[in-house]
């Protein structure tokens, strides 16, 4: 059966481990996994996340088998130290963590059509703990947990949307469960920080911690960066999980942001015929530059780009402004007919640069959910924002606008 390579959106921006898949190896122990669910139909396709055994962050995606009569039964070759992912393809359930060890058998049950809350039960120490993690947030946060759901279901509408009525009307109600969950955010992570304090390092502990300091981060709440930093301490260092680096750049950033009034910092990357440029060959140059920061391999992110409205102002105003992209995609994807060049300069995020320059790049321009920058013709930081207040910003910062 073909397998793909499923992306993991990593911190900084979002950069993706991609990479062709290896066959299993046949002395991997294979484990067993029953499920029982309920009020999935027939048919549904159960899909399986297995890490990359070369790529850091990069999962193998595998139809396993399909639901018949609220059942289903696989079994999958699993190395030692991994972990597994499984969802099911229909109606948009998010997946389901399961913790494991080669050869050990898991039971799955669950009631609808979202898996990641479904319960896996096995023998290992780490799963009975994941499930006391879930049975807490049931219990205690259910209204955000939904919510999470729904919004999880609007993305996905977005990305299988065929006409832009559908794609609009999935946006909208994907800003809509978000107004919804924003006054709820800071509630539960202040009750899952309350949750884990006390407990003993474990693969979820760094899991929510990772989530609490994301939170933390993009708040700009430094006291609870703080909490958060004497928790980190737990995880042993030679803990190698995705959870522990990301976290770690949150937490322990390598690199300064630029901020409003700093002169840019110069950079190279590549453009779709493979040809270097350094961003400073379009600013300071006497033009305004708008320099986005587009995750290309994320299709809902990519529906969400105000693309018309660049392409209009572009338009209108190139003697007075240029807009650079910097497409956050794998090479496969930066050159894909789904994803045609911009009318403007278009660097990609691909294997033809170290992923150290990558990291410094996103770290030092785009280290939180911004994802344009207004820059002036003398090469200054003028202001950042995100595509909800683009057009705002544009009028305020870009003074030739109409």
């Amino acid at each position: 059966m073909k397998k793909t390579i499923i992306i993991s959106m990593l911190m900084l921006g979002g950069m993706s481990s991609w990479a062709q898949a290896p066959q299993s190896q046949a002395k991997d122990p294979v484990c067993i996994f029953d499920g029982t669910v309920t009020n999935v139909p027939d048919g549904s396709k159960i899909i399986a996340l297995t890490p990359h055994p070369e790529y850091k962050g990069a999962y193998i995606r595998d139809t396993v088998t399909t639901v018949k009569d609220g059942k289903f039964h696989f079994e999958k070759a699993i190395r030692a130290g991994d972990d597994c992912h499984i969802f099911n393809d229909v109606g948009g359930g998010r997946p389901l963590r399961i913790n494991l060890s080669p050869g050990m058998k898991t039971t799955i049950t669950g009631d609808g059509m979202d898996s990641y809350r479904w319960i896996a039960e096995n023998s290992s120490p780490d799963q009975k703990e994941r499930n006391e993690y879930a049975r807490f947030k049931k219990e205690k946060l259910a209204d955000y947990v939904e919510l999470e759901y729904k919004g999880h279901l609007a993305s996905k509408a977005m990305s299988i949307a065929t006409t832009e009525e559908a794609q609009k009307t999935a946006r909208e109600e994907s800003k809509r469960i978000h107004k919804l969950q924003k006054p709820l955010e800071q509630n539960y992570y202040a009750t899952m920080y309350e949750f884990i304090k006390d407990r003993n390092f474990s693969p979820i502990f760094a899991e929510v911690l990772y989530a609490i300091a994301k939170y933390a981060f993009y708040a700009d709440d430094e006291e609870n960066m703080d909490k958060c930093r004497k928790l980190y301490a737990k995880i042993p260092k030679d803990y190698n999980k995705s959870e522990f680096f990301q976290l770690k750049k949150f937490l322990y950033p390598d690199f300064k942001p630029l901020k409003a009034g700093d002169m840019v910092k110069d950079f190279t990357l590549n453009d779709h015929d493979g040809k270097p440029h350094s961003i400073l060959e379009f600013a300071g140059k006497g033009k305004y530059l708008l320099l986005e920061s587009a995750r290309k391999a994320c299709l809902s992110s990519v529906l969400d780009r105000p693309k018309e409205t660049l392409k209009e102002l572009h338009k209108k105003y190139a003697d007075k402004f240029d807009i650079v992209t910097i497409a956050i995609s794998p090479k496969i994807w930066f050159d894909n007919k789904d994803f045609p060049k911009e009318e403007w300069m278009e660097l990609g995020f691909n294997e033809s640069v170290p992923y150290q320059e990558l990291e410094e790049i996103m770290g030092t321009y785009f280290p939180k959910e911004e994802r344009f920058i207004f820059i002036s013709p003398e090469g200054k930081i003028l202001a950042k924002c995100s595509e909800n207040n683009l057009d705002k910003k544009i009028k305020e910062y870009f003074p030739f606008i109409e």
